[in-house]
């Protein structure tokens, strides 16, 4: 039996065909990438506004092709038996009654508030700045299951401010979507808002929902932000599922362009960093650890023992969110290679004047390639220089998004690589900081598995989240954990075991490289660490006017 995996993420669509039984089980028999064909040429998007928006036609285009083309190399396109999906999130879209994208609509084709707003997407700042003071007056901490804080990037801030922005996008709107929901209902040929099968994950995290207040916060709270949202959250789903259940089968018109049976079950989608987390085989007391432009950081406890206690400050905490049975909570640094970018874009400016686009991307690896191997071979030093991490704000512990990143100890004698040392070392400060606030509140930590693009392209990295923290860090072989996961959540859906720890004993891949704690420079780390918390310390008090 075969179970296809899908990862929408910022850039691109990965499928993976995973064998399931057997001696072979866990083999990727096919894998693909579709990059977003209008979102690769910058359309609908304006980075000075902070506004990402991605066009349906992007995700649909895309998962036709990878699906097609993962299918294709399937040995017996009979035994396909599930398709389940991730996607970045909140990434919603206003809907008409059919579940239909605006901008698939005439006259909203090239609307970019009719279009998916990206997970980054931080237009509705304004927005959100207002839901965060009407939860400060509520009696109910309607936020608990996000930090209690509300940020740009959650559901509500961008449906209000696609709401706000014409009088014609209100009229066409009947509801919200988030991305991870809409790709089952496309698969299953769901066109009935009241009939979508929504994640649990984006429902409790993004959305305000919990049965302990009776679903969503009533109307009054909404009104009181603004009357305009009403319309949506009388239209939203009042039942929310875990990724093991079933979103539907899929339906005739794609059983057929797909060339497999109209019984292949259609898992509920979930959230992209949760579902790498369970591909990369997260566990109690296996932190897993996502390193990418930003770093998540998930973890899982019994519900048992967890109960309804909640850890103040945790940006994602939900029963059942990663794993049935288990809290899940999300923590992490909004940039972590997004960091190491901006300084090699940084050395790269006069590129960026005077050299081609190919001279400008071979030059600039060249950079990034010398400063690694450079400042691997420092050591560290109390006088070197000091950077914080807050390039895009801090997410934990406790959100702070008008943090900012500082560089501090610069001599005329302090070199680029010194400098880029400071900022991987900052990173992973922040890293143990991170950890310390989970184990404060009662989760149990022994072991790190590191996955993304930065856990194997920099050894030097992984080397110093190692040695800073005090953990073992093992680096995950798997290449498409997002996918992989959502195949793992799809075999699960589909009956072949019996739940997800199950499943991830049997498709997760090994770790391929361990990265042990070197005991040697454990002590300057730890002096190094206090004035990082120090000078973060000063840079918040700073920004409050409360610094000396």
């Amino acid at each position: 039996m075969y179970v296809i995996g899908m990862d929408f993420g910022s850039d691109s669509v990965r499928a993976v065909l995973i064998e399931t039984e057997g001696a072979e089980a866990g083999r990727e028999v096919a894998g693909c990438t579709s990059y977003y064909a209008r979102w690769k040429e910058g359309l609908y998007c304006c980075p000075s506004e902070n506004r990402f928006r991605q066009h349906a036609l992007d995700y649909l285009e895309s998962m036709r092709t990878v699906l097609k083309e993962v299918i294709s190399a399937c040995p017996d396109k009979s035994r396909i038996v599930a398709i389940s999906a991730d996607a970045t999130c909140s990434t919603p879209c206003l809907v008409d009654s059919s579940l239909v994208p605006l901008c698939l609509k005439p006259g909203f084709g090239e609307n970019p508030d009719a279009m998916f707003v990206l997970w980054k997407d931080h237009s509705a700042m304004k927005e959100s700045d207002e839901i965060d003071a009407a939860l400060r007056k509520s009696p109910v901490d309607y936020a608990c299951h996000s930090g209690s804080a509300y940020s740009p990037e959650r559901f509500w801030s961008k449906v209000l401010h696609l709401l706000r922005r014409s009088e014609e996008i209100r009229d066409a709107a009947c509801g919200a979507v988030e991305l991870c929901d809409w790709i089952p209902a496309v698969l299953t040929g769901c066109n009935n808002l009241g009939e979508l099968r929504a994640s649990h994950c984006a429902a409790g995290t993004m959305w305000f929902h919990d049965p302990k207040w009776g679903g969503y916060p009533p109307e009054e709270f909404f009104a009181g932000i603004d009357p305009l949202l009403l319309p949506i959250l009388r239209n939203m789903p009042q039942d929310n599922f875990t990724p093991d259940h079933i979103s539907g089968h899929l339906c005739p018109e794609w059983a057929s362009e797909l060339g497999i049976p109209e019984t292949v079950v259609v898992g509920v989608g979930n959230i992209d960093s949760h579902t790498c987390s369970v591909g990369s085989g997260v566990a109690d007391g296996r932190t897993a650890m996502s390193f990418g432009t930003s770093a998540c950081y998930m973890s899982v406890v019994p519900s048992e023992k967890m109960g309804d206690r909640l850890i103040k400050g945790v940006y994602g905490q939900l029963d059942g969110s990663i794993i049935p049975g288990y809290v899940g909570l999300e923590i992490g640094l909004p940039a972590f290679g997004d960091a190491f970018a901006w300084f090699r874009r940084l050395l790269s400016w006069p590129l960026e004047k005077y050299a081609s686009p190919e001279e400008r991307e071979r030059i600039g690896d060249m950079i990034l390639a010398g400063l690694n191997e450079e400042a691997s071979g420092l050591v560290p030093k109390m006088d070197a220089p000091l950077a914080t991490d807050h390039f895009n704000g801090r997410r934990t512990p406790t959100i702070n998004t008008s943090l900012t990143a500082s560089l501090t100890g610069l001599k005329i004698t302090s070199s680029a690589a010194e400098i880029y040392y400071s900022i991987i070392e900052a990173t992973a400060f922040a890293t143990r900081a991170n950890l310390e606030f989970l184990v404060s509140g009662g989760v149990d930590i022994h072991e790190l598995v590191a996955l993304g693009g930065v856990a194997h392209k920099s050894p030097f990295a992984m080397q110093m989240i190692a040695d800073v923290t005090g953990y073992e860090l093992n680096v995950s072989s798997e290449k498409n954990a997002g996918a992989r996961g959502a195949a793992i959540y799809a075999a699960t859906a589909s009956g072949l075991f019996p739940d997800v720890p199950s499943a991830q004993k049997a498709l997760c891949l090994p770790c391929c490289r361990t990265y042990r704690p070197n005991l040697s420079v454990k002590e300057i780390f730890d002096a190094r660490y206090r004035r990082y918390l120090a000078t973060v310390e000063f840079n918040e008090s700073d920004i409050t006017g409360e610094g000396k």
